[in-house]
């Protein structure tokens, strides 16, 4: 196993990681770092959707097209110390990525995404209780949907961080019989002692039942791997 991407946003995953050009990647979750999906496409060329309904996180996929394009780096933002390191040599294919504006959740509406207290970070969250009681307003969908509006008929790896919401978005997806090789999930509900009813050890349960193992788990920033 190797860690792909910074200290902070990166993710423990197998080193014979099966990806190609053809593969397809759901981020979710992206905040101010995308190294790790911005090392998968460099290492395995794949296409790789990044879903998340933040200002501040679209406009740091802008910046960061910029900086490959111009190498001249200048980032906004609360921008991790390792962050440059681990993605000035690499060689991007930004016509392969797509950047969704929108939450994902298990349904398609519109809900409030509430903010930090501290404006320093960039994280927001679909929970009322996991953070403060500013927020903006913003549209939410499914895997599923965003599968049928680009034509994807299988998912090889999603990963996300999305700040309690991920209970809600891994139901769904067992639901729909949506089965990705590699789920890689930051139970933040559990990290953040918000997980009242146990909902993060059966979710992981729910997972391991439907087939999956667990390959690596540092904290609850867990990787899962479907054998079956």
């Amino acid at each position: 196993m190797f860690k792909l991407g910074t200290e902070y946003g990166g993710w423990v995953v197998p080193q014979n990681l099966e990806l190609n050009k053809d593969s397809v990647v759901f981020g979710v979750g992206v905040g101010e770092d995308i190294s790790f999906d911005i090392l998968l496409n460099h290492i395995y060329k794949c296409n790789v959707f990044l879903i998340d309904p933040t200002s501040r996180s679209s406009k740091h996929f802008e910046e960061v097209k910029d900086y490959k394009r111009t190498y001249s780096p200048s980032f906004s933002g609360d921008i991790q110390p390792d962050y440059l390191f681990k993605i000035q040599d690499t060689r991007p294919d930004f016509t392969k990525f797509t950047y969704i504006n929108k939450g994902l959740w298990n349904e398609d509406t519109t809900l409030k995404f509430y903010k930090q207290t501290n404006p320093k970070y960039v994280s927001q969250s679909l929970i009322s209780n996991m953070f403060g009681d500013e927020y903006d307003t913003v549209e939410v969908t499914t895997i599923s949907k965003i599968m049928s509006d680009y034509g994807i008929s299988k998912i090889d790896l999603i990963k996300m961080d999305i700040e309690g919401s991920e209970i809600q978005v891994l139901n769904n997806m067992l639901d729909n019989g949506i089965y990705p090789k590699y789920v890689l999930v930051e139970f933040d509900l559990k990290l953040k002692n918000k997980d009242i009813n146990s909902e993060t050890e059966k979710i992981i349960s729910r997972l391991q039942n439907s087939g999956y193992s667990i390959f690596c788990n540092d904290n609850y920033n867990i990787t899962f791997i479907k054998q079956h």
